[in-house]
């Protein structure tokens, strides 16, 4: 897997070799089954796409680059076992923590190759978090390129999510975080 500065991304695009990017964006903080249900979707559109994900060296709320779930080299690892072949790693600084979402659409539609997209149904970016999910499928339907909103992944009768899990953890329910994230803590 090859893994990308989003600095070097601004500057160069990807290196697709001519081929299109099945792509998605997110925090990825425990890489959880309803995470992989996403990763799996971008790997599988099209076996000539190549899955690209586009995620943050550092945990947004924190700063940290440990999320309390897993490290990020560890979130690497996994990437890269489920298919992934690019990872762009993007510093939560504030140039890009003040980008608006469509803004930063349309960096990814102009610099990425983007044959599909894929984020899952509570995904929000931009400055504010002005962006959901329904808005970026719009975008980029607009733009004429397929997207989808991968549906969530239930446990029990709520959605799996990063944060159920920290709270598992936090709770002493080791077997309910190892139930969500799909392998032992």
């Amino acid at each position: 897997m090859q893994i990308i500065e989003w600095t070097q991304f601004l500057k160069d695009g990807l290196p697709l070799q001519g081929k299109l990017s099945s792509m998605t964006v997110g925090v990825f903080d425990g890489v959880h089954l309803g995470h992989r249900a996403l990763l799996n979707r971008i790997v599988s559109y099209d076996s000539q796409y190549i899955p690209v994900v586009f995620t943050f060296r550092q945990n947004h709320k924190t700063g940290n680059t440990d999320s309390g779930i897993q490290s990020f080299d560890i979130k690497l690892s996994m990437f890269k076992e489920l298919g992934i072949q690019i990872t762009v790693a993007i510093d939560f600084i504030n140039e890009f923590k003040l980008l608006p979402g469509l803004e930063f659409l349309n960096i990814l539609l102009k610099h990425g190759g983007i044959g599909f997209f894929a984020v899952g149904s509570d995904f929000r970016c931009g400055y504010q978090l002005d962006t959901d999910a329904e808005a970026i499928k719009k975008f980029f339907a607009s733009n004429r390129i397929p997207a989808e909103i991968v549906s969530d992944i239930i446990e029990g009768s709520l959605p799996i999510s990063s944060s159920r899990i920290r709270a598992a953890i936090a709770n002493g329910d080791t077997a309910l975080a190892e139930k969500m994230l799909g392998y032992p803590i």
